[in-house]
């Protein structure tokens, strides 16, 4: 006999597992689609990788450039020569320094366009953009934009630089001739930066550190909240190699102001055991500390520099970068401390690279020097274009 009643529960108990199992498809379809999510986002985070950027746009392992003075320059000191591991010699940028389009503008522009979620960046200059020079912290400039992967690092010579909320290049930067190097760089180099920076002092006017880069690079919580060595600490200088991504090996060095000397001759060319030329400025007021041939390594005023066809004296430079004498230790030496007594107290540092090509590069953008025993002499703006007296002609 039909009994409707078993029926129609019958049919309830069907309608009951159908929606169960619909259910059960709509929660593993939701799970499929965060699975998704999560990976087109992790895919997005290795595709959105940070790399210092060539003349064309393009990701390079490493590059080196000297921005001209004012005035030798039809741009008015907006023109630069770039270097990078592809090249034989100086290059001039057909893109002046405060486009987008340059090598630095395009390297920079990814500070601005970063995701504060993911990554880590910072922007240092004791010459802030909107601010009162600090000089009771280091002389020290650079930038660096990390994700947990890897990043950039670029050490540079500009005050004012660069700007907080989107990339320019200031018109104080424009006149005298300033010097970058940049390094695309695993993220595991963070913790040789970070106490770089520690020891330099750097005075941070953008940062922004995720929690997971604490874990790397512990030392990056110091840095951004601009502490340094503790009064225990004996140790006022730091060196530390390491490499590119594409295997350039590196040497940093950093000096604390307690320290009290001088970072080119009193360090970097006694670890390097070679003489060197060194460009800083040695303007204004301050006592220069001049040419050094005293502990077995040399250290050289540069007084002229020579770029392509283009030449200007130390008097128009603001760059800070040194290269050894000899071929025998190809080091080119970037950096941001000057060779000035009051530098003696104030942190900083420089990067250096051994390549013969660059080196030759460097050795032969050496016009004039100052020898052992010649005192540099102060020039007004109208000698400007002329070597240093008693300078020698670079050989």
């Amino acid at each position: 006999m039909y009994n409707e009643r078993t029926d129609t529960s019958e049919l309830a108990y069907d309608a009951t597992q159908a929606r169960k199992r619909l259910m059960k498809q709509c929660f593993w379809m939701k799970e499929m689609w965060r699975i998704l999510v999560a990976i087109l986002a992790i895919a997005c985070l290795v595709d959105a990788q940070f790399r210092c950027k060539n003349m064309k746009g393009k990701d390079v392992d490493w590059f080196v450039a000297l921005k001209l003075p004012a005035n030798i320059d039809e741009r008015k000191g907006r023109s630069f020569v770039y270097y990078d591991s592809s090249q034989n010699g100086w290059v001039m940028s057909k893109q002046p320094i405060n486009s987008t389009e340059s090598a630095i503008g395009a390297t920079l522009q990814q500070l601005y366009t970063s995701d504060d979620k993911t990554t880590f960046k910072i922007a240092y200059n004791d010459d802030c953009p909107g601010k009162q020079v600090d000089s009771g912290r280091g002389h020290s400039k650079g930038v660096a934009v990390f994700t947990i992967d890897s990043g950039f690092w670029m050490v540079h010579s500009v005050p004012n630089f660069p700007p907080p909320e989107k990339y320019d290049y200031p018109e104080t930067g424009s006149k005298y001739a300033q010097s970058f190097i940049c390094l695309s760089l695993d993220a595991n180099s963070l913790e040789d930066i970070s106490q770089y920076m520690r020891y330099s002092q750097v005075t941070p006017f953008i940062a922004n550190l995720p929690k997971n880069f604490e874990i790397i690079a512990p030392y990056l919580v110091d840095v951004v909240n601009k502490k340094s060595l503790g009064r225990a600490d004996t140790q006022f200088t730091t060196s530390h190699d390491f490499e590119t991504r594409g295997h350039q090996r590196i040497k940093a060095f950093a000096k604390h102001k307690k320290f009290g000397k001088d970072l080119w001759h009193d360090f970097i060319a006694l670890y390097l055991r070679t003489p060197m030329a060194v460009e800083t400025w040695r303007n204004g007021a301050a006592k220069d500390v001049g040419t050094q041939c005293d502990n077995g390594e040399n250290v050289y005023d540069i007084t002229s520099v020579k770029v392509l066809d283009k030449e200007y004296s130390s008097s128009k430079d603001h760059s800070k970068w040194g290269v050894s004498m000899s071929e025998s230790v190809p080091a080119v030496c970037i950096g941001d401390v000057n060779r000035q007594e009051s530098q003696f107290k104030r942190g900083g540092g420089a990067v250096c690279i051994e390549d013969v090509t660059l080196w030759r590069t460097f050795r032969g953008s050496v016009n004039s020097f100052l020898e052992c025993g010649v005192v540099h002499e102060k020039k007004s703006s109208k000698d400007a274009k002329k070597p240093a007296k008693n300078g020698k002609k670079a050989e």
